[in-house]
């Protein structure tokens, strides 16, 4: 019997038990995506998770991105599709994709439109939802530029989103793929303002702003894969080099750290960026980069944020300070995992998955 026919048979005996399990709704906004999106779409219908839809919603691609669609419409996980009659910005677009959620749905698994996810992802994340009900939020290990990479997290499934949300917002998490966030699904008011709070690190502040609301569960397993590609727009906007996200992360500071920490700490904290992003402009003029360093005076004027000589002299003298600070927290990263080692990673998963069915039914 085929793997595709395996698929099939393992789905119809259970596709009465799919209706006791929670909806997920797997969300992939894309544009002129079709350099990978079959293999997004596939690995959705190979997700050994039963109560699924996959919801895709295609930003007016020139491309082939609607063909590659319709080739899955009638596969075995529904599709929900809507395609903008324009080209949206990429947050715009992230918006709409959410609005395009099923109410029903109890959940919402971002997707994007490069990026895999393995057969067992939306199974163990359910899984731990279940293990405790306050969980808002799963993460996972994540592969990036083909290497595995961690959060700096107890050997735990479950901490309390205050907890993580501070982590995040200082970066000592070492390592979060905030595009590949698991959450709850909001009521649609909150659904709608998900992404509302910063332009570029949306799926930042988004994942702070639903942790703050519970707990967030993160899974010790390689779940997720993130390609990082030149013609990405998230490449594009982000990067060492790239000033704006961290002034984002500032303004996220700014508006989610008093549910952290008190004001004396928070005022520390916030003094704290500010030094990294004078050390950073600082950076940029060694190499010749001007330009940076009045975009930031530029922004600090706008957040009505007026940096005296003594701010400028301890940020410099706190650089050694930070750098060893960030060495304490900072892990290894790897095992190296290429794409075609994570996919044949999941196809194993689903395999075993499809194996443990058979059994089961055949002592039932």
């Amino acid at each position: 019997m085929s793997l595709d026919n395996q698929i099939t048979l393992m789905m119809v005996r259970s596709s009465m038990a799919a209706n006791h399990w929670p909806l997920v709704a797997v969300v992939t906004p894309v544009y002129n995506g079709d350099a990978f999106l079959d293999l997004v779409m596939s690995c959705v219908q190979q997700q050994t998770y039963e109560n699924v839809i996959h919801v895709v919603v295609d930003n007016c691609s020139s491309d082939a991105t609607p063909e590659i669609i319709d080739r899955y419409r009638f596969g075995r996980v529904p599709l929900h599709v809507v395609r903008n009659s324009a080209v949206l910005p990429l947050r715009e677009n992230w918006k709409a994709a959410l609005s395009a959620v099923p109410d029903d749905a109890i959940f919402i698994k971002i997707l994007c439109a490069d990026d895999l996810i393995s057969s067992d992802c939306i199974e163990r994340m359910v899984d731990a939802t279940i293990r405790d009900d306050s969980v808002t939020v799963v993460m996972c290990h994540d592969v990036f530029a083909n290497e595995v990479r961690r959060a700096n997290l107890p050997d735990q499934l479950c901490f309390e989103g205050m907890i993580v949300a501070a982590k995040m917002m200082d970066e000592s998490i070492n390592w979060l793929p905030y595009h590949h966030m698991f959450i709850r699904n909001p009521d649609p008011a909150q659904r709608a303002a998900l992404f509302d709070d910063v332009p570029i690190h949306f799926d930042l502040s988004a994942v702070v702003k639903v942790a703050l609301t519970g707990k967030m569960a993160y899974i010790r397993d390689v779940l997720v894969y993130t390609r990082w590609h030149p013609g990405s727009l998230t490449s594009q906007q982000l990067g060492p080099e790239k000033l704006g996200p961290l002034v984002e992360r500032y303004d996220i500071l700014c508006k989610f750290g008093p549910r952290c920490w008190d004001y004396v700490e928070l005022e520390k904290r916030k003094a704290d960026h500010r030094a990294r992003l004078i050390r950073f402009a600082l950076s940029r003029i060694v190499v010749g980069d001007v330009t940076t360093t009045r975009k930031l005076i530029d922004e600090f004027a706008k957040r009505k944020v007026r940096i005296c000589y003594h701010e400028l002299v301890v940020s410099i003298a706190k650089w050694y300070a930070y750098l060893k600070w960030k060495r304490s927290w900072s892990l290894p990263h790897g095992p190296q995992m290429t794409e075609d080692e994570f996919v044949q990673m999941s196809l194993g998963r689903m395999r075993d998955a499809l194996m443990d069915s058979s059994q089961n039914a055949a002592v039932t």
